[in-house]
């Protein structure tokens, strides 16, 4: 359904946006990466009323991150996630904290991002700090930014969305900018809070550090490793991942959904962009590597030479230590030895080795940044254990010891960031393929089981953080596959319900060839998570055509937000229309699209038509309404001890494989 609320005043028709210039310098992407973009070593304070009553600061940027279904109140100012169906104990009461309301808006998590916070006139707190998101408290153009009713300088009226439509998203760009008959309008905030995660940086207040787990997919997707039917991977309609030798399509490559490695690189940009103090670990998965630390203490300084590798012994964390040790003038570089030869760390135990490459220290952030580059860069395997990564990196944040957060203050935020292209394949579901696919050689009809390293489910994931109150928060960028252009349902949940990020990077439509979408596009998303890690700004839109939005379905919502206040003269020049901004929630050009997109989760196959549970018309376990049959050998029935076959649950299905 295309909504826009009649009763709001009619805005005018958006312009023709020229990509004329960039918030995102690109030119200096490929060449000295997002930490340079950002400023690099650049200092600033971190104490809220010396840093920003001395500094001038400005904004620069004003960061549109991610729409989740609410309930707003406009009375009381509150805003709260709908993320999905209410979470119910076994005796079908509702879970502390859940609600079984109607949304009845939207609610955009917004980043304020400040100028350059060089030319200080203070000593910082926190030397190097790359946090440009200003919170709540922090002074712009010399003036707080409150939400308080005695001096709001950030409040409702402040924030307007230039609603163009709501409508399906298929994954394609191109398509016209909203149905026939969209009635476009602009709608006023009725909500608006600071949600701290932490207090800024401080160097000697640990409970101000960050601690994030960056979890990277190196599946067979990535590398183009899908077992397909068709000679074309834009003909594919699987998504079932396997190892190279089952792969039927002989040109692989070009079915990749990471053909220039920007899942690789958006997680070595997210630890380059994090502070000092701020702790990191990488994992990444595949089905063949299974679930390991994508870590490596084998690094040394090196160079390329006519296609050799020149190693120097000696460790080393950056590229300036071997240029300060060997020479600016001689190419060389820090890095992980490419044959790991002296690497230690995988002959450790798997835990052992996630608690060796945790850490703040220069060398446990080279370990973690080369590690990644060494062992999840290339040729990725096999299926993905989506769920079962969340759950290592979740086990281990959680157990590390640190004091809860303060109430007020918060701190010690723990996050999750997850980089990948797809669901999980790994586990039965929706999206797992049960039968082969055949190969030469090997006829299909084969049966298909779950990864063998497999031990967690989604709704046991999902009821393990509820349980525990959600206390690690999920930050998902997904990039699409040929065979996956949907965001997954799953992913977007776990984001929404533990207070995270959801975005999605529609990569199967950039040009192959020309790698500057996949580069910015990752960049300007990995910005938007490292700008709300201490905290980010909710504001919430009443409109009741949420609520009659179709359920069970990925929709998207297309516009712009705008935020005004008469304080702050440096907004004028960070709305100007024309310049590619971030507050712009629509099809940038005929390769990037930026609409948001979200679901109204179904709760019953009433929701969706009334099919029955493994039919057309029926509310599958991730809240989506199926348009075609649950796949054959799903788990169905009470305690799921019967299988769909051919649409209908049954105690067995002859035939489905062998």
């Amino acid at each position: 359904m295309n909504h826009a609320s009649p009763d709001q005043p009619v805005a005018p028709a958006a312009a023709h946006v020229r990509r004329r210039s960039l918030f995102v310098p690109t030119g200096l992407l490929g060449a000295i990466g997002l930490a340079a973009w950002m400023g690099g070593a650049a200092s600033a304070s971190c104490d809220y009323s010396a840093r920003f009553s001395l500094d001038n600061l400005q904004f620069q940027s004003v960061q549109v991150v991610t729409a989740f279904p609410a309930v707003i109140d406009p009375a009381k100012g509150t805003i709260k996630r709908v993320c999905g169906a209410p979470l119910k104990d076994e005796n079908g009461d509702l879970l502390p904290g859940e609600t079984d309301a109607e949304p009845n808006g939207l609610e955009l998590t917004v980043n304020l991002v400040s100028t350059d916070l060089n030319n200080r006139k203070i000593v910082p707190k926190c030397p190097g700090d790359r946090d440009f998101g200003i919170k709540e408290g922090e002074r712009i153009e010399f003036q707080p930014l409150s939400t308080s009713s005695e001096l709001a300088t950030i409040a409702p009226g402040h924030f307007k969305m230039e609603l163009e439509c709501f409508e399906g998203y298929t994954g394609t760009t191109g398509a016209p900018a909203c149905a026939a008959g969209a009635v476009k309008s602009v709608q006023p905030a009725k909500a608006v809070k600071f949600r701290r995660e932490a207090l800024r940086c401080d160097k000697a207040d640990p409970e101000t550090w960050q601690n994030v787990a960056v979890v990277v997919d190196h599946s067979g997707s990535t590398s183009g490793f899908i077992s397909i039917d068709q000679k074309k991977c834009d003909e594919s309609t699987k998504f079932a991942e396997d190892l190279p030798g089952q792969v039927v399509n002989s040109d692989f490559k070009a079915c990749a959904s990471d053909p220039h490695s920007q899942i690789v690189e958006g997680a070595k940009q997210l630890i380059d962009a994090l502070n000092a103090q701020d702790r990191v670990l990488a994992i990444g998965f595949s089905e063949k590597q299974q679930v390991y630390a994508s870590c490596t203490d084998d690094v040394v300084c090196q160079r390329d030479v006519a296609g050799t590798i020149e190693i120097k012994e000696g460790a080393c964390t950056t590229d300036n230590e071997c240029a300060a040790r060997h020479g600016t003038a001689g190419g060389w570089r820090c890095g992980a030895r490419p044959d790991q030869s002296k690497a230690s760390v995988p002959n450790m135990p798997p835990d052992d080795q996630l608690t060796f490459c945790w850490g703040n220290a220069g060398a446990k952030k080279a370990y973690n940044k080369y590690g990644i580059e060494v062992l999840s860069k290339y040729e990725g395997t096999g299926r993905s254990a989506v769920y079962e990564s969340i759950q290592t990196a979740y086990d281990f944040l959680k157990k590390f010891p640190l004091p809860p957060p303060h109430p007020e203050k918060r701190g010690n935020a723990k996050h999750i960031v997850l980089l990948t292209d797809g669901p999980d394949t790994c586990t039965p579901g929706d999206n797992f393929t049960f039968t082969s696919i055949p190969t030469p050689g090997k006829p299909g009809g084969q049966c298909r089981k779950e990864c063998s390293f497999t031990t967690t489910r989604y709704r046991t994931l999902l009821a393990k953080m509820a349980q525990d109150g959600f206390p690690v928060h999920v930050h998902v960028i997904q990039m699409q596959s040929r065979g996956k252009l949907l965001p997954d349902p799953t992913l977007q949940e776990l984001a929404c319900r533990s207070e995270g990020t959801f975005q999605m990077i529609n990569s199967a439509a950039f040009n192959r060839s020309e790698q500057q979408a996949w580069i910015e596009s990752m960049a300007r998303a990995i910005l938007k998570i490292r700008y709300a890690l201490a905290g980010s700004w909710r504001v919430g839109f009443v409109d009741n055509g949420v609520k009659s939005e179709p359920k069970g379905q990925i929709r998207a919502v297309r516009g712009r937000m705008k935020f005004s206040n008469n304080l702050f003269v440096s907004l004028e020049s960070v709305f100007k229309d024309g310049v590619e901004t971030d507050w712009r929630f629509e099809e940038l050009d005929s390769q990037r699209d930026a609409r948001l997109t979200f679901r109204v989760a179904c709760k019953s196959n009433e929701d969706c038509g009334g099919g029955s549970e493994c039919g057309i018309g029926s509310c599958s376990a991730e809240g989506m309404c199926r348009a075609e049959a649950a796949p054959d050998l799903l788990p169905c029935g009470p305690n799921g001890k019967s299988v769909c076959c051919k649409g209908v649950c049954a105690a067995k299905c002859d035939g489905a494989c062998k």
